[in-house]
């Protein structure tokens, strides 16, 4: 991983920043809370060849020092997946427009970029 120099906004491996979505985007919210969760990164799912590029994104309730609840399916963890995939019945989503915090690294407004080993220096 590197700090990329400017946004990324292409689909590709990342952490922090905003999200690049592949469909209309959906901020999921916390359900105890109402806020929205915090995005942490996206990472391409592999596909097989010829087959439509997807990208699971992962947004964490980060609220005193506690990252993504205590259980499994409270809805402050989600892994969305886009296109074609479904929305977690336990997730809240906030309306259209809906933007929460990102994690921040080393600043709120940049990402770390993921580098496969075909694009080391």
């Amino acid at each position: 991983m590197h700090p990329a120099d400017e946004a990324v906004t292409e689909p590709v491996a990342k952490l922090g920043g905003d999200p690049v979505w592949l469909e209309e985007p959906c901020w999921p919210l916390n359900p105890h809370t109402g806020e929205p969760l915090d995005f942490i990164g996206q990472i391409p799912v592999p596909v097989g060849l010829g087959d439509e590029l997807r990208m699971a994104y992962l947004f964490l309730s980060y609220e005193d020092y506690e990252t993504g609840g205590m259980e499994p399916e409270d809805g402050e963890a989600v892994l969305l997946i886009q296109p074609g995939g479904r929305i977690p019945g336990f997730a809240t989503i906030g309306p259209t427009g809906t933007k929460g915090r990102s994690l921040g690294v080393p600043h709120p407004c940049q990402s770390l970029r993921v580098i496969t080993g075909n694009e080391r220096d």
